[in-house]
């Protein structure tokens, strides 16, 4: 039998409704989980698209970076930026000129057959001329070129290096821009009475111009884009003889800035504007500031502000440098080795106390200081004898200064040698457990308890651990303040590991007449940035400052 139209359409409805029915019954069984949902995989990024997006993304930034830094624009760094790592640099110095020179080969070969693996090129020199030709619009507008510029081709002779395996760092001399200082006047120091403050006939840029930053740190990143490795900044300071210069000079736009905090400006926006620049940044200091406490000449210098800010520091520690009776030495330009030992023993201590401080990296002498009474004539064994004294306080970088560019393969050991030197001074210092200063952490607590008993501030202030939460000036008032006194002690080391070691002590105080006597102590000494430092009880502490006076 044929059923009609109709009837078909009513059978085919029951029929839905009897599979609706038994669909909805089972998904209310009793017992049973209603199925999960199916999860739709989300697509995969397209890396095209991605990249796409963030190429897009770094030209929307440099479009606006130009129109914010107008004559001062340099390009973003590209976002594909080839790897970069530390190398510990052995270097010689040259100007634009020499590496123009004939001579450049020999001293090429020279760096390819020794220990010395990095150059240190002018970018910007002590005149404030240019040694290659820039894009930047504020150098070209001021034309700050020698005629003819000395490196025709500085990619090329970039890559050169580079294909050698000789790392590159670029010179910037900063604030000594004499060339910049009559060209833009009103950046320059001036004397009060009018005109441009000079020195024997040399200009002196404003340090307090933030225009004058931004004019270096541009040149800087242009260098980094050229493709050096590092970037080093030099004359980064007022000019010397500050009480005589503070009476003829005038600083405009100084707004109540002292000098080192100018100072410590250029070098936090350096820091900030080439982080993304993909090198490493390195300044230049006088040696003396790390003996010295605070700005003590007067020029903007101080050790702690500087460290903080780089990825090296290069204290200038030449011998000839130093005065009549520096460091004890009569003459220190006639004791290369003790001279470098003093100056970079008093480095590693200023940089003990703060939190992850620059690499030290000096600058040494390889030149013949002839204005210098009672010198010596330098050559191959009083330059080993600098290199030798810092190695020996682990300090295993270096870079050599003549200002001629004439350098001497004799002073320079071969590659294997200087690393099986190195190697011999790290595993015998280890092996007594001493640190860079040559202490073993029984030794460093001896002194930092003596140097607490005389209040020899700046000694305990690098050899006690506080957490890097007190600086050297609120130290000194502290322990110049303590009421208590400390008497006597007997110390002994009762167990080490590696970095750290436990001492027991027993000390005796002095407070208001009274003494006091703590037996048992137990402190922890640890080696913070290459020396031991010595965590003293809360207990001793609280005595040494007189907290039983409250009481």
């Amino acid at each position: 039998m044929r059923l009609k139209p109709k009837g078909r359409l009513i059978i085919l409805i029951f029929l839905i409704i009897v599979i609706i029915s038994l669909v909805a019954v089972r998904c209310s069984s009793p017992g049973e989980a209603p199925a999960d949902p199916v999860e739709v995989p989300e697509p995969a990024p397209d890396p095209a698209e991605e990249a796409r997006k963030l190429q897009e993304e770094w030209h929307r930034r440099n479009e606006a970076l130009k129109e914010e830094l107008g004559q001062f624009y340099v390009p973003l760094y590209p976002l594909e930026k080839p790897e970069n790592p530390r190398v510990k640099v052995k270097a010689l110095y040259l100007t634009g000129h020499t590496v123009a020179h004939p001579r450049y080969a020999e001293i090429l070969e020279m760096i390819e057959n020794s220990e010395l693996n990095a150059v240190v090129i002018d970018v910007k020199d002590d005149h404030g001329k240019m040694t290659y030709t820039s894009d930047i619009e504020i150098v070209n507008e001021v034309d700050a070129y020698y005629k003819p510029v000395p490196i025709s081709d500085i990619r090329a002779t970039l890559e050169d290096l580079q294909a050698r395996g000789i790392y590159t760092i670029a010179r910037i001399v900063v604030f000594k821009d004499p060339y910049l200082a009559r060209q833009k006047t009103e950046w320059a120091i001036h004397r009060k009475e009018g005109g441009l403050w000079t020195e024997k006939g040399v200009a002196w840029i404003n340090p307090y111009m933030e225009e004058v930053w931004d004019y270096n740190i541009a040149i800087a990143k242009e260098a980094a884009l050229l493709g050096f490795n590092e970037i080093q900044f030099d004359y980064i300071r007022f000019p010397e003889n500050a009480a005589r210069v503070d009476r003829e000079a005038i600083y405009h736009n100084q707004n109540g800035r002292s000098k080192d905090e100018a100072i410590a400006g250029f070098l936090k926006k350096a820091r900030q504007e080439l982080a993304d620049y993909n090198v490493h940044l390195a300044y230049d200091v006088f040696g003396v500031i790390a003996t010295s406490w605070g700005d003590h000449d007067n020029i903007g210098q101080i050790w702690e502000t500087f460290t903080r800010e780089a990825d090296y520091i290069c204290p200038m520690i030449y011998p000839s440098h130093y005065g009549e009776g520096y460091f004890g030495f009569a003459v220190p330009d006639a004791n290369p080795g003790g001279t470098i030992t003093r100056a970079l023993t008093d480095a590693l201590k200023r940089n003990a106390a703060v939190e992850n401080p620059a690499i030290i990296r000096p600058w040494l002498q390889s030149f013949t200081a002839t204005w210098v009474k009672g010198h010596i004539p330098y050559g191959p064994a009083e330059v080993r004898q600098q290199i030798d004294a810092a190695l020996a306080l682990g300090i295993d970088e270096f870079m050599i200064w003549n200002p001629a560019n004439v350098y001497q393969a004799g002073s320079f050991l071969t590659a294997a040698e200087a690393e099986r030197r190195a190697e011999a001074v790290r595993q015998e210092r280890e092996s007594k457990g001493h640190d860079f200063l040559g202490r073993s952490a029984l030794e460093a607590a001896e002194i930092y308890l003596k140097s607490i008993q005389k209040k020899d501030w700046r000694e305990a202030y690098a050899l006690q651990s506080s957490g890097f939460t007190v600086d050297g000036n609120r130290y000194r008032d502290w322990l110049n303040g303590a009421s208590g006194r400390l008497h006597a002690w007997t110390v002994r080391q009762s167990g080490s590991s590696g970095a750290a070691a436990t001492l027991e002590l027993d000390l005796t105080l002095i407070l208001h007449g009274e003494e006091i006597t703590l037996e048992g102590e137990k402190w922890t000494v640890r080696q913070e940035n290459n020396i031991w430092r010595i965590e003293p009880s809360a207990q001793f502490l609280e005595l040494l400052e007189g907290a039983q006076e409250e009481e």
